[in-house]
């Protein structure tokens, strides 16, 4: 019975400590652009059921990032931490896609998240 306590314990305490990345993105901007970029590769990528929302979180997660380095930084050096940035976002989704998504992912990169020139 003690067993079957400290079961039932554990299953009803384990939801507390999940983590919910989706629920960081508060800014509703992000989440359509997200929901669009994530669009735009799953055209091109075939993303399966199970990686689109991993793909989406991942997106919102750097798109935040983008806004805070746009916000914080300028000219050259924001270039650069952009650059950074999406050197990280990259290798993030390496764990999301599989080899062959993953190549074409890198393609379509520079086509689909572009970043601006600064003279």
């Amino acid at each position: 019975m003690k067993t079957l306590l400290i079961y039932i314990i554990i299953l009803c305490s384990t939801p507390v400590f999940a983590q919910f990345p989706s629920a960081s993105v508060t800014d509703p901007n992000i989440k359509v652009q997200a929901d669009r970029i994530t669009e735009d590769y799953s055209k091109h990528l075939a993303l399966t059921g199970v990686q689109i929302p991993l793909f989406k979180n991942k997106v919102a997660h750097y798109l935040v990032l983008a806004q805070d380095i746009k916000t914080e930084k300028e000219g050259r050096e924001q270039l650069d931490a952009l650059v950074e940035m999406q050197a990280e976002e990259s290798l993030a989704m390496n764990d999301i896609l599989t080899l062959q998504q993953y190549r074409l992912y890198k393609k379509l990169k520079t086509e689909i998240q572009s970043l601006k020139m600064v003279e």
